[in-house]
C-alpha cells in the first residue's frame, strides 16, 4: 500500500506469482508475474522474484535483462546484484558472474549468501584456493552448519591443504554424524593421503554412531577395496547380499568391485539387483554400462541388452536422466543410434558436469563430436580443467626425483605405464622399444595393473626389460610412491582413460619428466605431464590444440611391430573381381562415427552404383546396430540392402580380404585400424582435420608412402574414394605391394623408430 493508502497495482497477481515460486512451479510463476506487470506492478516490487522465476525455467537471458533494467532504475541493491551473479553463473559465464557476486558482497559483506555463491563459482572455475577463502568466510558466519564445513573441506582438499581439509571434514561429521555421503567423501580423502589407520577409525566411528548395517558394511568394503584388499571387500559385500536381498546398495558396489576382472559376474549381480528392485534407475544404468563393457562370447547380445535399457530409459523421458548421459551417449554411439544420442542432450550442456565428477572417459567418447575450431579448443579446455582439478586434489610426491641426466654419468631410466603391455594394440607399437633398447645406455621399466592372467606377450616383455612391475588392485598413491623409488628420468603413460589403466598416477609426478603416447589420441589435460609424442604430420598447427610440449619424432609417431602385424595371407585377387562388386568398408570403432562421417560415406556409395559397404565389428551382430546404420544410410539415399556386416572381435585381419577400399571415420580417425588396413593391402582414404585425433591416419599414410590418399575437405575425400573405385589396376598393385612398401618406409621400420625414440629421450632428459 502506498503512502496515500492506495493498493499496489497487480498486488493480487504478485502474491499468486510468489506462491507459485515458493511451491516450485516456476512456469506458472512466470505467467503470474507477467500478468502482474501488465496490471502495473512496479518493477522494484517484482524484479527479483520475477527474474528468479525466469531463470528457474531456463530463460537466463530474459532474467538478466529484467535485472539489468531494475539495477539501472535504482541504486545498487544487494539482492539484485547477487541474483544477477547467480543467473549469469547458471548461464555458464562464470567470470562475469563473479563480478556481480563480488559487488553484492562488497555492498553487504555480512550475509553468508554472497560468500557462499562466490565460493561455488570459484570452485566451478577450478580455483580451489580462492574458493576455500570464500568458504572460510561462510564458516565464520555459520560455524554450526555441516554443509559449510564440507564445502570448505572440499576446497582445501582440492588446493592440497590436506590437514586443514581433514579437520573440517571431521567438524562436518560431528555436526552431521548420520550423513553417509559425507563419511564416504571423508574416507576417500583419508585413503588418498594414505592415512589408512585414520580411515579404519572413521568407519568404526560411523558404526558406533549409527550401529551396524548396510551403510557401515559398504564404508568398510570401500575402505578395503581402495586399500588393495579387493577380495576381502567382495566377500564382505556378498555376505551382506546373502543376508539382505532387499538391500539395493551392496549390489552396485559389488558389481563395481568385480569390474573388468569378471564382467560377467558383475552383470549377474546387477541382474539380480534389478529383479529385486525393478524400478531402480541407478541399477538399470549400472547394468547398461556393465553390459556395454563386456567382451568375449555373447558380446553382441550384451550390446543389444545395453541398448534396450538405454532406449527404454531415454524414450520414457525420465527426470534426471541427464546425470547418466555418459553411459547413454556411449551406448547410443556404439550402436549407431545418432537420433537418440541427440535426444540425451547437447554435449556442451553435459560435458562440464563430467569434470568435477572425474568422469574423463566421457570426453574420450566426444573426440569426434567437433565441427568448428572453437569446438576443438573447448574440448582441449575441458581436458585442461579436469587436469587442474585433479592436480588440485593431488600434490606432487615429496622427496627427491632423479637428478638431471648428464651424458656419460649413468644409464637413462625410462618407464612405460600401461595395463595393455600384453596381447593388445599398445604392444603392437611399443614392443620394439622394450626389446631393442641399448642396454649399455638405458634401463627400461614397465608398470601394469592388468587384473587377469598374464599372456605370452606379457611374459615375453617381462623377460626383456630391466624391470616389469605388475601391481593389480594397487591404490594410485602407492603406485606413485613405488614408481618414485625407481628414480626414473622419464615415464611414458600409454593407457589414457581405458580400463585398468592409471592415468591419474601421472598427477603425482612420480618421475622427473612425464609423457603421453599411444593410448589417448588427445591431450589428457594433466599439466604435470610434460610431453606428448608427435611427429611432423600428427602435430596440430594451432598450439591451442595441445596442453603438453611436443616430444617430436622426426618421421612417424609409430612403427609396426611384429606382434599384431603378422603374416596373415592376403588374397591375391582383389575382392571386386571375386565378389563381382566393389566393397567399401571399415573396421573402426563406432564411437568414432558421426553424422558428417555417414554423410561422406553415403556420398561415396551414391557415386559408385552397385558397391556395398562392409562393417567388420562385434557390433555387427547386434540388431540395434544393423537397424540404426541401415536407417542412417537409407536416410541419405543409399539402400540399406547394400550394407553388410561381419560380427567379430579379434581374428579380424583375414576379413580385410573382403574389402577393396577402406573409408576412414572422421573427424576422429583411425589409428591402429589404419595401420592394420594398410598391412593387409587395402588402401585407406582419410580426411585430415586440425586436431590431434584427426591426423593419426595422415601420419600413418604419409609414413607408408601414400600421402595422396589424404584429403583435407569432405569433397576431396569423396572424390579420392570414387577415383580409387574406378582405378582397378592401382588397387591391384596396392594389394600385392603395400606390405612390402611399408617395410621400407618409416611406418614399417621398427629399429629406425627405436633409435629415433631413444635419441629424443636422451635429448629431453638432458635439458
Amino acid at each position: 500500500m502506498s503512502a496515500a493508502g492506495a493498493v499496489t497495482p497487480g498486488l493480487r497477481e504478485l502474491r499468486i506469482a510468489r506462491q507459485h515460486l515458493v511451491a516450485g512451479r516456476a512456469a506458472e510463476a512466470v505467467t503470474a508475474f507477467a500478468e502482474a506487470a501488465e496490471r502495473g506492478a512496479p518493477l522494484a516490487e517484482r524484479a527479483h522474484d520475477h527474474a528468479l522465476a525466469l531463470s528457474n525455467t531456463g530463460r537466463h537471458d530474459a532474467a538478466e535483462a529484467l535485472l539489468r533494467e531494475a539495477l539501472a532504475a535504482a541504486p545498487p541493491q544487494y539482492p539484485l546484484l547477487l541474483l544477477m551473479g547467480v543467473v549469469i553463473k547458471r548461464d555458464g559465464r562464470l567470470r562475469d558472474a563473479i563480478a556481480f557476486i563480488e559487488q553484492a558482497r562488497d555492498l553487504n559483506p555480512g550475509p553468508a549468501a554472497a560468500w557462499h555463491n562466490l565460493g561455488n563459482t570459484l570452485s566451478a572455475l577450478g580455483e580451489a584456493s580462492a574458493a576455500a577463502a570464500a568458504y572460510a568466510e561462510v564458516v565464520q558466519r555459520q560455524p554450526e552448519d555441516a554443509g559449510s564445513h564440507r564445502l570448505l573441506a572440499q576446497s582445501l582438499r582440492d588446493s592440497g591443504r590436506h590437514d586443514e581439509s581433514a579437520m573440517h571434514y571431521a567438524r562436518a561429521r560431528a555436526l552431521r554424524p548420520g550423513d553417509v555421503e559425507l563419511f564416504n567423501e571423508s574416507l576417500l580423502h583419508l585413503i588418498s593421503q594414505q592415512r589408512h589407520e585414520d580411515a579404519k577409525a572413521l568407519v568404526a566411528d560411523f558404526e558406533r554412531a549409527n550401529g551396524p548395517g548396510a551403510v557401515a558394511t559398504m564404508l568398510e568394503a570401500r575402505r578395503l577395496q581402495r586399500t588393495g584388499e579387493r577380495d576381502a571387500a567382495i566377500a564382505l559385500l556378498r555376505a551382506r547380499i546373502a543376508e539382505h536381498k532387499d538391500d539395493l546398495r551392496p549390489y552396485t558396489m559389488l558389481a563395481n568391485a568385480l569390474g573388468d576382472a569378471d564382467r560377467e559376474a558383475a552383470n549377474a549381480v546387477l541382474r539380480e539387483a534389478l529383479e529385486y528392485h525393478p524400478q531402480s534407475i541407478d541399477v538399470a544404468i549400472a547394468l547398461c554400462e556393465s553390459l556395454n563393457r563386456t567382451r568375449g562370447p555373447g558380446e553382441a547380445d550384451n550390446i543389444q541388452g545395453a541398448w534396450e535399457i538405454a532406449r527404454d530409459l531415454t524414450d520414457r523421458d525420465i527426470p534426471g536422466l541427464l546425470n547418466h548421459a555418459l553411459t547413454l551417449r556411449s551406448v547410443f554411439r556404439r550402436t549407431g543410434d545418432l537420433a537418440r544420442l541427440e535426444k540425451v542432450g547437447p554435449v556442451e550442456a553435459i560435458a562440464p558436469s563430467w569434470i568435477p565428477s572425474n568422469r574423463i572417459a566421457g570426453l574420450h567418447n566426444e573426440l569426434g563430436n567437433v565441427t568448428t575450431l572453437e569446438d576443438r579448443i573447448r574440448l582441449v579446455e575441458w581436458h585442461r580443467e579436469w587436469g587442474r582439478r585433479l592436480q588440485g586434489r593431488i600434490a606432487p610426491l615429496p622427496g627427491p626425483l632423479a637428478a638431471p641426466w648428464v651424458k656419460g654419468s649413468r644409464k637413462i631410466r625410462v618407464g612405460f605405464l600401461s595395463s595393455d603391455l600384453r596381447h593388445h594394440p599398445v604392444s603392437y607399437f611399443a614392443l620394439h622399444l622394450l626389446e631393442l633398447f641399448d642396454r649399455d645406455r638405458f634401463e627400461v621399466f614397465c608398470y601394469s595393473f592388468y587384473e587377469k592372467e598374464r599372456d605370452q606377450v606379457q611374459a615375453h616383455i617381462e623377460s626383456k626389460v630391466t624391470g616389469f612391475r605388475w601391481w593389480p588392485h594397487t591404490p594410485d598413491p602407492e603406485v606413485a610412491r613405488r614408481i618414485q623409488d625407481e628414480k626414473l628420468d622419464i615415464l611414458f603413460e600409454l593407457g589414457g582413460s581405458t580400463a585398468m589403466n592409471k592415468l591419474e598416477v601421472m598427477a603425482y609426478k612420480p618421475a622427473r619428466l612425464g609423457a603421453s603416447w599411444l593410448g589417448y589420441p588427445h591431450s589428457a589435460g594433466i599439466e604435470r605431464i610434460d610431453y606428448i609424442l608427435t611427429d611432423p604430420h600428427l602435430a596440430p598447427e594451432d598450439p591451442r590444440l595441445l596442453v603438453e610440449r611436443q616430444f617430436r619424432m622426426p618421421e612417424s609417431w609409430v612403427a609396426l611391430g611384429r606382434v599384431g602385424f603378422i603374416g596373415v595371407p592376403i588374397t591375391e585377387e582383389i575382392p571386386e573381381l571375386r565378389n563381382k562388386r566393389l566393397t567399401f568398408g571399415t573396421m573402426n570403432n563406432p564411437m568414432k562415427y558421426s553424422a558428417a562421417c555417414l554423410d561422406g560415406w553415403a556420398a561415396v556409395m551414391r557415386a559408385v552404383p552397385g558397391a556395398r559397404f562392409l562393417f567388420v565389428r562385434p557390433e555387427g551382430g547386434t540388431p540395434a546396430f544393423r537397424d540404426n546404420i541401415g536407417a542412417g544410410f537409407a536416410a541419405r539415399g543409399v539402400d540399406a540392402a547394400r550394407i553388410e556386416y561381419i560380427p567379430i572381435r579379434g581374428d579380424h585381419l583375414k576379413h580385410y580380404n573382403e574389402i577393396d577400399i577402406a573409408l576412414d571415420t572422421f573427424p576422429h580417425v583411425g589409428g591402429t585400424t589404419t595401420c592394420e588396413t594398410l598391412w593387409m593391402g587395402v588402401p585407406v582414404v582419410t580426411k585430415v582435420g586440425p586436431a590431434f585425433q584427426e591426423r593419426l591416419s595422415y601420419s600413418n599414410l604419409t609414413n607408408a608412402g601414400l600421402p595422396e590418399l589424404c584429403a583435407f575437405t569432405v569433397e576431396d575425400y569423396v572424390a579420392k574414394a570414387v577415383a580409387l573405385a574406378w582405378d582397378r589396376p592401382l588397387r591391384k598393385a596396392m594389394r600385392a605391394g603395400l606390405r612390402g612398401m611399408i617395410r621400407i618406409k618409416p611406418l614399417g621400420q621398427a629399429e629406425r623408430f627405436t633409435r629415433s625414440f631413444y635419441a629424443e629421450v636422451e635429448r629431453v632428459v638432458s635439458e
